[in-house]
C-alpha cells in the first residue's frame, strides 16, 4: 500500500493506488474529495472554519473554505468538475466541552458546518459524514474504492 500522510494545516492528492491518511483529529475535519471514475481523490486536515482576509494566502489547507476552494480548483486543473466528485467529511469533536469560553468554545461543530456550508455552495455533494461527538478520530481514505475508514480513540471502526 502507497500511503501518503496528511499533516495538520496540509492538503494532499492522491492517485490510485495510493491511500490517503491523517491522524489526531478532535475538533480539526478531514475533508475528503473524491473522483472515483478518474481515481484521484484529496485530503485536507483543517483546523478552523474559515480564513480572515489577511491569513488567505497564508495556508489553504488550516481553513475550511480555503482548503476546499483550493482542492476543488485543483481537481479541475485535472479536468474534473464538481459535478464529477463528491465529498466525505469526518471530524469536528468537541474536545474541550465547556472547558474555554469566547471564540475557542464549540470549534469542531463550526469546522463541520463551514465545511458542509463551502461544499455545498460548490454544488460538491456530500456522500458521508462522521462529525461531532466527544471523541478523536484516525481516518484512511481509499483513492481507488472510495472507501473512508474511520478509527476512534476507544477503538471503534466505522466504514464510510
Amino acid at each position: 500500500m502507497n500511503t501518503v500522510i496528511v499533516g495538520i494545516s496540509d492538503i494532499k492528492f492522491a492517485e490510485f493506488p495510493q491511500v490517503l491518511v491523517t491522524y489526531g483529529l478532535g475538533s480539526c475535519v478531514a475533508i475528503i474529495l473524491h473522483a472515483r471514475e478518474a481515481r484521484i481523490g484529496s485530503m485536507a486536515h483543517i483546523m478552523l472554519p474559515e480564513a480572515h482576509s489577511d491569513e488567505v494566502n497564508l495556508t489553504p489547507g488550516k481553513f475550511a473554505d480555503t482548503a476546499i476552494a483550493f482542492m476543488a480548483s485543483e481537481m479541475n486543473s485535472r479536468g474534473i468538475e464538481p459535478p464529477q466528485m463528491v465529498a466525505k467529511i469526518t471530524g469536528g469533536a468537541d474536545m474541550f466541552s465547556g472547558q474555554f469560553n469566547g471564540r475557542g468554545r464549540r470549534i469542531g461543530a463550526r469546522n463541520i458546518l463551514s465545511a458542509q456550508k463551502v461544499l455545498d455552495d460548490l454544488g460538491i455533494l456530500l456522500v458521508a459524514q462522521d462529525v461531532g461527538g466527544m471523541v478523536g478520530r484516525s481516518v484512511e481514505f481509499s483513492v481507488e474504492t472510495g472507501s473512508l475508514t474511520v478509527r476512534t480513540l476507544q477503538g471503534g471502526i466505522k466504514e464510510l
